[in-house]
């Protein structure tokens, strides 16, 4: 589902930009007035950070409170686990992965707005990548761990950041440092910890079903 869900948003892109080529253009997008929030003497942050930095913990606890704690989070835990059982325990599947899409829908507006705010501006693929990069911070944190889910998202940004900052500084690969490479360095990563430990940083091993 993931894989057709992917091919099917570049599908949409591709229709999308055949009606309205305009589509591609990036719109300005509002800003908190004032520059930064001065948090010590040598140390400011840009208040759209802020507002990441408040927004993604807050986000990700809610979110684990209410697949844990809630009756709706604990059906959408056997759906996904096992839908076919799931059903002969009377929970209605089909609602649960239509309120599944919905909650995702939502986290995504969030992220668009710290996008918007953060980069000042918005384009109609920015999603795109950034659902890459999503999908790569869950698979390194551990498929089904929301917060491992945030764990590989702060580790995925640490190595873009080293990337960028040191690899250019190392002898014969000043070619590959820079942002334009960020993203090669990140689904490296990934390749890597898929290599080492695929179920991620915080995942658990399934065992083989007999």
């Amino acid at each position: 589902p993931l894989i057709t869900a992917i091919g099917l948003s570049i599908a949409l892109q591709q229709v999308v930009w055949a009606f309205y080529p305009d589509a591609k253009k990036p719109r300005s997008f509002p800003q908190f007035e004032g520059e930064s929030f001065k948090v010590l003497d040598n140390l400011s942050i840009q208040r759209g950070d802020l507002f990441l930095l408040i927004a993604a913990p807050l986000c990700m606890f809610a979110l684990g409170m209410f697949v844990s704690k809630s009756r709706t989070g604990r059906a959408m835990q056997a759906t996904a686990q096992d839908p076919d059982t799931a059903k002969l325990m009377g929970i209605d599947t089909d609602r649960i992965i239509v309120m599944a899409f919905a909650i995702g829908g939502a986290f995504a507006a969030v992220a668009a707005t710290a996008h918007g705010l953060k980069y000042g501006q918005i384009n109609f693929e920015m999603g795109f990548i950034a659902g890459l990069k999503a999908f790569t911070a869950a698979v390194l944190g551990g498929i089904g761990n929301i917060y491992g889910a945030m764990l590989g998202g702060v580790v995925l940004g640490l190595a873009e950041a080293l990337a960028i900052r040191y690899i250019e500084d190392i002898p014969g690969m000043h070619q590959l440092g820079g942002g334009a490479w960020k993203d090669v360095w990140a689904f490296t990563l990934l390749i890597v910890v898929l290599l080492v430990r695929p179920q991620g940083l915080l995942g658990e091993r399934v065992a083989d079903r007999a």
